[in-house]
This record gives C-alpha cells, structure tokens and sequence, in this order.
C-alpha cells in the first residue's frame, strides 16, 4: 500500500531528514511501546497512517507474544459465548494487546465499543449508537478502515480516550471547582488532579487561537491572557482525561506487561510534548506507569497538512526539495530548538479527500462509455432477445419493456429503480448516470408531457446519443440530457437548481462513483422536500482479502455498512437499504422465441463494471460481420484472463445488488 503522505524526522540531529516507510514501521514504530498519533480530524491520509500503525504494532505483538488461539472464541456471536464469558475475558487478559486510545469516542462510551468488538454491534450500528449518544460530535465515517481494522484483528482494542464534552462545557458555566469534583468522581480524572497548566503550555494554547507566532515571541511577551481562566482549563481536562485512561489501561489491563497503546488526538493536545504526553509523563515519574518510564518510551507523530501539489507533483521537476521541505518543517515548529514532536507526517490537503485513484476512475469511466456511446445508434446491432432477458430478470414489467422498444438493446444496470419509487405524472425525475437514457425513457411515460426528466452523465458521448434518441422518439419537450459529473453537477440549465426535483434514480452510477458521500449530498440539494431517492448499485458486503489483485472497480464500490451511516450524515431520513434482489448472479426462464445460451446472460452485473486499465475495452461482433459496424462494450478476453483467479470467489458471498431508498425531510 502507497502511503498518502511522507514521513520526517524531526529530533535535533536529524531534522527535515525523510523517512522511507519501512524504516519508520521496522526501526520507529517497532522499539516504542506508546505511539501519540497528533491529527487533523477526518483526514483520510491521516486514518490510513493511523491504520498502518495500529496494525504494524498487532505485528509486532504477534511475533514476539503469538495469539492463544484458544481465546479466538472472544469474537464469536454473543449468545454462544455467554455461558463462559468471564473465563474468557480472563483469557484475554493475559494476552498483550495494542490499545488505542481515541478521542473521538469519550470514556462512557466504553460500552458501544465493548459491543463493538463482542460482534453484538456492527460498524453501522456502533456509529448509530454514537450518533445517538450525540455528546462528542464526530463525524466517523472518515475512520471506518481504521475501526474495521482494530475489529478484525484480535490484537487490537479500541478505547474511548476523552472527558464528554459536557464538562468543558461545564467548566465554563459553572467553574473549576465544581468541575474537578465532578469529573473526579465520574472517575473520568484523577482525585489529584488540579488543571495547572505551564506557562509554556499556555503560550502554545494562545498562539493556536490568535495565530500569533509563538517561534518569534516563544516568552509569550505579546500573549493575551483571555483564555487562560476558562477556556485553558477545558483543554486541560481533555488532556489530563486521555493520560488518566491511559494509566488505568495500563493498571488494570496490562497483565502481561507487554502492551502497547497507540493514543489518536488533536495535534493541539500534544505538541511540543504538552498536553497528553505532559500529563502521561506527570503519572510516570511517580512510578504509577508500567508501560512508560520516560519521554524516550514514547514516539511523538504530528500531523500536517500541505497544499495540493506540494509533495507527489509527478513531476520531478516541480517536486518539493528537501531544502523546500525543511523551510515548511522549521516554519510550522520553529526547528530543532522546539522539539515539537519525533515525526512529521506531512500530507497534502485535498477539499474532496479522493483516493488517488479517483481521477483515473473517472477519466477511465468516461473514455470507455464515450466509446460506447459513439457505438450505440446501432441499434440492430444488439441483441434485443438478450437484452429483455436481463431486462425481465432485473423486474422491470413487460410495459416498460415494450416501452422502450429497440432501446432495450442500450440497457445498462444493475437492478430496476422503478419498482422502488412511485413516479407520478407531472414529477421532475433525475436521472443520475443515465448512459444510453433506458431508465430515463422509462420514467417519461410515468411523468407525461406535463412533468420532466433529466438525465446526467459523465459521458459526452452518451449524453449525445440520448439526446438525438430523445429527438426521434419525440419526447426531447420533456427529456433532456446533461454531461457533468455526479458530485458536481454543474450544467447550463437555469431550471436545475437546489430543490428541483421530486423524484431522483440511478442504476449503476454510483457502483463507481470515486466520492459517494458527495454524490448523496448532491442529491439532497437537489430534491425538493419530501423528495426520493432509489439508487440501484453495488457493494461489498465486508471487504475485500488483501493479497488478492482486484479489479480497480471493485475497489471503487462502497462497504455495505458504509451506505447507511453517509445517508444519514448527509442529511436523509426514513433510509432503507433493500436487499431483496441482492445476488449478484440471477436468471429468468428463456422464452420459446429466445435463443441464446444462458450462460452469457447470468449476470446483470456485467455492463455497470468497468475495468478501467484493469481490463482494456474490446469491440464485440454481436450481429453484424463488419468491424466498422459492430457495438463497442467495455469488457474484453484479456481483461479476463488478469482476473480469472476470481473464478474462485462466490461474488454472491462477496458483493450485493441492492437499491438505497430514503427521503429529504
């Protein structure tokens, strides 16, 4: 795996020196027994780093301490491990674990992540649970990999790492005094605890809110003291909350002694060693830690972001120097002199967070369906009798087929929005990676001259081919198509603006769509109250093995439990993820004037996947003799050949078709 960033060092020796990867995970990550990991919350680089970390230090525990294979049981359904769950927690006990320590979830939300990790509670249900809690506010979608990650390998354990919210808040209103009893009782801070804070300490807390520049005035000269009565006793307590559970995980749980805790904050809660390591290190030279003695036992990661460009240009002529770097370095630390931190892991900001893949996707999408389309006024040339078959065995009625007519042959999907929307006449429909315009001649005859379809799609070619169709057909008054991208609809039409639409259907677009998450808030903007989506696509059910090459597109589609959490973050209500025609493989009974060979019908999953440079696109001779007259389909036998090793997976057990309903309140 490619890490989204570059790593550097930032003790006095060695300062603006670059990392390579495996010499950060073998010679810095593997000696230390505590990580503080200093982010940016939500940043997608960030969470893979936070990722690579937690499960190099699984790594290290299992080559020096192996699993008791005997305890695996720990994670087996709830109900078959009630009987003995005591013995078993003691079990677990014994065995060294990386603990992460997260600020994201507070202390009293042990219980959900316990429910986590028993299987009680999936992905979709913990975040459910934490938004219904509502105290910290997160927004966890960013790090599912890293949650799903700590679930499934058994070294690992999540903990919530943070005071609520609720006693800043507190602390505020009601003062030091009353907040200090109150929280150490809840048991959330130490009895001993008083909330001093260092001057030092203060001169950095002030500088981040005002942005002075604490490097040219490091005496806090200039620094004003408004926020020192109130609000620096609010960041104390989230300090000083994270190094307490840290020293009770490390009384109570490390019964081998062997542990290793990786603690994930705000960069803000641990530069410049003040903060979290300042109050772990308070609890050290008491003797009350096992796992750290010093501040050498602890590696210091922060985090910070650069504009996009910075770093990987692709260039090499326009890429950074490593004298360019170390200016930003000794800029954003002041140098050497500060010692801010161990590492940098410097990574570059990007406004949509994309995977790098994500413009390939795109361009790819776009190249081959721009060669479909340039293929698809062909109409005789397709297989009409194939076409109904997928047609018929995907639920669409046989009005909607006869309907269509010689389009048919153009039908691209992976399900029938139709048949979980109620179109009425006079509605404006959307029609969100429309293609060749099948769906979308569909819900013209729902809507009548009097409503409106609108078709969009990232294909010029496409879109010019349902436009002309739509002109012969004779419905281009109240059909029209757009070419744009789905996350960003940016078209030359007054009419479509933010609450346009009644109803809004997709059947495949968003199986590779590179953002989904904006893909789902474009169509909150632009439904009308009380507006609906169906949107047929496809998902993996858990994840997919690492070692196995996978096809670029099936790394495109979504996690399952990834749907309803993003949905409900974009704003949706009453969402339902229907699974009722979910296998990937489905079959309909060939009719007697029907011939042709079911197995190349057996699955409606092919013409939404494409295989961008994974699999080159190909010309398909369907009916016609002459090349320069034959259709032009995305799949061909190479592309094949490179995939044929996932002949051995159950795509039914893998993946699933399923249609995402719900309405804008």
């Amino acid at each position: 795996m490619t890490l989204r960033g570059r790593l550097f060092r930032l003790s006095p020796q060695v300062f603006g020196k670059e990392l390579s990867l495996n010499d950060f995970l073998d010679n810095y990550l593997a000696p230390k027994k505590m990580v503080i990991l200093g982010e940016y919350h939500g940043a997608a680089p960030i969470v893979q780093l936070q990722t690579m970390i937690q499960e190099q230090m699984a790594k290290c525990l299992e080559q020096t301490y192996p699993l008791d294979q005997s305890v695996l049981s720990a994670s087996d359904s709830y109900k078959e491990r009630m009987y003995d769950r005591r013995e078993q927690q003691q079990q677990q006990q014994l065995q060294p674990k990386v603990r992460v320590i997260l600020e994201h979830f507070s202390m009293d939300m042990q219980g959900i992540l316990n429910q986590y990790h028993s299987g009680i509670i999936d992905t979709n249900g913990l975040l459910k649970a934490y938004r219904e809690i509502g105290t910290e506010g997160h927004n966890l979608i960013p790090y599912i990999p890293a949650l799903e990650s700590a679930l499934h390998n058994h070294h690992i354990r999540l903990y919530g790492g943070f005071i609520p919210r609720t006693y800043a808040r507190m602390l505020m209103k009601e003062g030091l005094e009353k907040t200090i009893q109150e929280a150490s009782t809840s048991g959330f801070i130490s009895k001993e605890e008083a909330l001093n804070g260092t001057n030092e300490h203060y001169n950095y807390f002030e500088s981040l809110l005002t942005g002075r520049n604490m490097h040219l005035d490091p005496l806090g000269t200039n620094a004003t003291d408004r926020f020192r009565e109130k609000m620096f006793p609010a960041q104390i307590i989230k300090d000083a909350s994270m190094a307490w559970c840290v020293k009770n995980l490390d009384d109570i749980l490390n019964v081998s002694g062997y542990d290793r805790m990786l603690l994930v904050c705000g960069v803000g809660h641990m530069l410049y060693s003040h903060g979290v390591p300042e109050r772990i290190l308070q609890h050290a030279k008491k003797n009350e830690m096992g796992i750290v003695k010093a501040k050498e036992d602890i590696l210091r990661i922060a985090c910070f972001p650069v504009t996009e460009g910075t770093l990987m240009n692709g260039d090499d002529d326009k890429n950074m120097t490593l004298e360019e770097i170390t200016a930003i370095l000794k800029d954003a630390y002041g140098g050497v002199e500060y010692d801010a931190a161990d590492v940098c892991f410097l990574y570059e900001e990007d406004s949509l967070e994309e995977d790098d893949d994500d413009e390939q996707i795109r361009n790819e999408t776009q190249t081959a369906y721009d060669k479909v389309g340039h293929t698809a006024h062909l109409l005789e040339a397709g297989n009409l009798n194939k076409a109904h078959v997928i047609m018929r065995s995907l639920h669409y009625t046989q009005e909607e087929i006869d309907h269509v007519g010689l389009d048919a042959v153009n039908y691209q999907g992976v399900g029938c929005p139709h048949r979980h929307v109620n179109i009425q006449e006079g509605d404006s429909v959307l029609d969100l990676g429309s293609g060749l315009g099948v769906d979308s001649l569909i819900a013209t005859k729902a809507v009548g001259p009097t409503g409106r379809v609108v078709g969009i799609d990232i294909s010029g070619e496409c879109v010019h081919h349902a436009n002309r169709r739509a002109r012969e057909r004779g419905v281009d008054g109240f059909l029209q198509f757009f070419q744009s991208p789905i996350e960003r609809i940016h078209v030359n039409d007054e009419k479509i603006v933010d609450g346009t639409f009644d109803v809004i259907i997709s059947n495949g677009a968003f199986c590779l769509l590179p953002n989904k998450m904006s893909g789902f808030e474009e169509c909150l903007r632009l439904l009308k109250r009380d507006g609906k989506i169906a949107l047929c696509t496809t998902v993996i059910k858990d994840r997919l093995e690492d070692g196995v090459e996978w096809p670029l597109c099936m790394r495109t589609f979504a996690k399952m439990n990834e749907i309803l959490p993003m949905l409900e973050q974009a704003g949706f209500v009453d969402i339902e993820i229907d699974l009722s025609d979910s296998l990937m493989e489905v079959y309909e009974e060939e009719d007697e004037t029907t011939d042709l060979d079911y197995a190349d019908v057996k699955t409606s999953n092919t013409d939404e996947i494409i295989d961008t440079e994974d699999s080159p696109h190909y010309r398909s001779k369907e009916s016609l003799g002459d090349e320069n007259q034959s259709r032009f389909k995305v799949h061909n036998e190479e592309g094949q050949k490179q995939f044929q090793h996932l002949e051995n997976f159950d795509m039914n057990q893998l993946c699933a078709r399923i249609v995402i309903k719900a309405r804008k309140p």
